[in-house]
């Protein structure tokens, strides 16, 4: 899979340190390559017939030209809603969406990030991986008990409900983090 990190220009950032083009992309990148996210998958294929998956993995490579798989974009919050709206969601001023090729990370959440997260690493994480997902395929997911992590594909940002943050597809013993589907 190939990607291209974008940020979008004219952001007022005030007093804060502004996320430009390259810092964004760093973190994108460091975010994909961890050994944790989606290209463990390489070494641990995923199978999930609830998904129509057989051995699946990937491999990314971030380009700066042509037509990339996926496009990753920071965004204020009002360019969220508006891109994400188009696609039919909701995203409140504050969720991160993906639609068709495009991952759209709200600003808001990235400079801030969300209830349950302490760590804006770990919440950082969490989010590229999510969308990711979505972009791979997965559907929502559900906590699959109390004390255990949470799927990457679980809304985390909405509730925990009783899993700890997670923000990788993998466990520390390279399984895949599941849990039951949420309901669409």
């Amino acid at each position: 899979m190939t990607y291209q990190v974008e940020v979008e220009n004219g952001i007022s950032w005030g007093s804060l340190t502004p996320w430009t083009a390259a810092s964004f992309s760093d973190a994108v990148d460091e975010i994909i390559a961890a050994p944790r996210g989606w290209t463990d998958s390489a070494e641990h294929p995923i199978t999930d017939p609830a998904e129509d998956m057989t051995d699946a993995s990937w491999s990314f490579q971030r380009v700066s030209s042509g037509t990339p798989s996926v496009k990753i974009r920071l965004a204020t919050p009002d360019t969220t809603d508006r891109l994400c709206g188009s696609a039919g969601m909701d995203t409140e001023g504050i969720y991160s969406c993906r639609y068709g090729d495009k991952l759209i990370i709200n600003l808001r959440r990235w400079l801030f990030g969300a209830v349950g997260f302490t760590n804006m690493t770990v919440y950082r994480n969490m989010v590229i991986n999510h969308e990711m997902g979505h972009f791979l395929g997965f559907d929502h997911m559900l906590c699959p008990g109390n004390g255990k992590p949470a799927p990457v594909m679980q809304q985390q940002t909405i509730a925990l409900n009783g899993c700890v943050a997670n923000p990788y597809p993998f466990s520390t013993s390279d399984e895949f983090i599941v849990g039951p589907w949420a309901p669409s």
